[in-house]
This record gives C-alpha cells, sequence and structure tokens, in this order.
C-alpha cells in the first residue's frame, strides 16, 4: 500500500494496493490521504492502481466503504481506478454502490486511468 502526490500539474493524489489489504492498511491510507488532501485545498482526483491487488477481506470491505465516504469529504472529485481482475472489480462495484460513491471510473490500464484524469 502506497499513498502520494502525483507530479502532475493537476491536484492528483495516487493510492495503490497491493496483496492483501487489511483494515490497518486502509487506516493508513486515510491518515497520509487526509494529510495530502489538506494540503491540495478542497478539490483533488484520486488515482487508485489495484493491479496487483487480491480481494478485499470481508472486514476490510467495511474500512473502503468508510475510506471512499471520506475522500468525497475531503474534496475527491473523480476517482480513476486501473483494476486488475474480475473479483476485484465485482468487490470495487458493490462497496462503490454501499458508500454511494458517483465518481468512480475503471479502466484496464494505469495509463488509461491516468490519461482520464490527466485530460
Amino acid at each position: 500500500m502506497s499513498v502520494r502526490r502525483l507530479d502532475s500539474t493537476k491536484p492528483i493524489i495516487e493510492i495503490t494496493w497491493e496483496g492483501i489489504v487489511s483494515p490497518e492498511h486502509v487506516e493508513q491510507a486515510n491518515t497520509e490521504i487526509q494529510r495530502i488532501a489538506e494540503q491540495l485545498g478542497s478539490s483533488f482526483d484520486v488515482l487508485v492502481d489495484m493491479r496487483s491487488m487480491k480481494a478485499f477481506p470481508q472486514d476490510t470491505k467495511e474500512k473502503i466503504v468508510e475510506h471512499q465516504k471520506l475522500l468525497t469529504q475531503w474534496g475527491m472529485k473523480r476517482a480513476s481506478v486501473a483494476v486488475g481482475g474480475a473479483i476485484a472489480k465485482m468487490q470495487l462495484n458493490r462497496i462503490s454502490k454501499e458508500s454511494a460513491h458517483q465518481t468512480e471510473f475503471q479502466w484496464e490500464t494505469y495509463d488509461e486511468a491516468l490519461a482520464f484524469l490527466l485530460k
């Protein structure tokens, strides 16, 4: 798991989820995201790289719903997600519905996800 401000002229936070993501990973990501979001002001986009991630365990899914709600509160306008496998994509769709997250766009590759936000 990693979180960083993307080196771009646009305000973009990159989140990389890898392997098995625990609730603690989500908490750590939230702390970093909140810090970066405060620096960016009230509006930013999020680039999520899930290509190397396995499915979310049940306890992590609940944290991810919370996580998506927090991102919106902190100023996220859009999320562009590079999704790996079909299982992760199905979970992500279900989580987005639960968190009422309407501004998420999914892509097959990282480059497509990034290009969408840079347009």
